[in-house]
């Protein structure tokens, strides 16, 4: 009988350039969802039009709903808008709006299975740039969640995405607080 992917998953980002990665536990990511598209080039000539892949990227993104226990868990994408508190205060908060400045830098971000001991069924995206998508639903019957859109752009080598292992060579994981893929020992 065959074996089907599917189950818990984790979420690894980093949200400060060089900085170590947080590990966003499956409890609280309700959906995630990936889109990658290639690009077409359309060729006209006298024999017809045809259209082949460009080999290059056309949209690349990653939409995560997330379940909140407090407002603070957006602190582990949105570093850079969080405000920490001071004592006896416990809680910080995040203001958006016109006063705010700034460009939000990205980071890498990695999807993957939480029972899985190697890092063969994995999607990491080399730079991910977060954008919060605040429209929260209050009501008796539904946990509070919050959508978060990930753009994927090139790294320095022009790489966006890897599905699958990190390590050609070897049997790996991803390891979120060094932000790179390790062997499983």
């Amino acid at each position: 009988m065959a074996t089907y992917l599917g189950g818990k998953l984790d979420l690894s980002v980093q949200t400060e350039v060089g900085g170590a990665g947080v590990v966003i536990p499956a409890v609280f990511v309700q959906e995630a969802s990936v889109e990658v598209t290639e690009g077409t080039r359309t060729v006209t000539t006298l024999g017809g039009t045809f259209s082949t892949p460009s080999g290059m990227s056309e949209s690349s993104m990653i939409t995560v709903t997330m379940v909140l226990d407090s407002m603070e868990r957006l602190k582990d994408i949105f570093g850079d808008l969080y405000n920490a508190p001071t004592t006896p205060q416990l809680s910080g908060n995040f203001i958006i709006g016109s006063a705010t400045c700034g460009s939000r830098d990205g980071g890498w971000l990695n999807l993957h299975y939480t029972c899985d001991s190697d890092d063969n069924n994995d999607v990491h995206f080399y730079n991910a740039v977060a954008q919060l998508n605040f429209a929260p639903t209050y009501n008796n019957g539904d946990a509070l969640t919050v959508e978060v859109v990930f753009m994927a752009t090139p790294n320095d080598a022009g790489n966006i995405i890897r599905i699958g292992t990190g390590d050609l060579t070897a049997i790996s994981e991803w390891d979120a607080t060094t932000g790179a893929t390790v062997p499983v020992v």
